[in-house]
């Protein structure tokens, strides 16, 4: 789903988390979006933070953004991270990034940061928002 493709009214239908998903590599991001939508949470996917950025200036509610740090664009997940973290203070974010020494600058920005390959990335969501009272039970 891209920002052109969804609606304040089709998300804030669902009564489930929202995940905004920034990432470039499109098997990465079907992936990882696929995994968190079995969990029965609603998906939108974007594919540079600069597209993050704009969607977010619409009036849509999300949970938690999930970002990659290095993507085309002007901005980064570092940008985004810091955008969301100034005008969404309540949305959770989590950095994945195969750039260890990217990871390590993050750490101050997020609530969770994995490195790539995040083969457990699904499962250390779910927990994050368990602990933050924002899983699927809590809706």
């Amino acid at each position: 789903m891209t920002p052109d493709d969804v609606s304040a009214t089709e998300i804030e239908a669902c009564g489930a988390p929202r995940v905004l998903i920034a990432e470039d590599e499109i098997l990465v991001r079907l992936d990882l979006a696929q995994s968190i939508r079995d969990l029965g949470w609603e998906v939108v996917e974007v594919s540079s933070a600069d597209e993050a950025i704009e969607l977010l200036r619409h009036p849509l509610h999300f949970d938690l953004l999930v970002t990659d740090i290095q993507m085309p664009g002007h901005k980064n997940g570092l940008d985004l991270a810091r955008h969301v973290r100034e005008q969404f203070p309540d949305m959770k974010i989590a950095i994945v990034s195969g750039a260890a020494y990217l990871v390590e600058q993050s750490q101050d920005l997020c609530h969770l940061v994995m490195s790539k390959p995040a083969s457990d990335a699904v499962q250390r969501l779910l927990e994050l928002m368990k602990a933050t009272g924002d899983g699927p039970q809590h809706r």
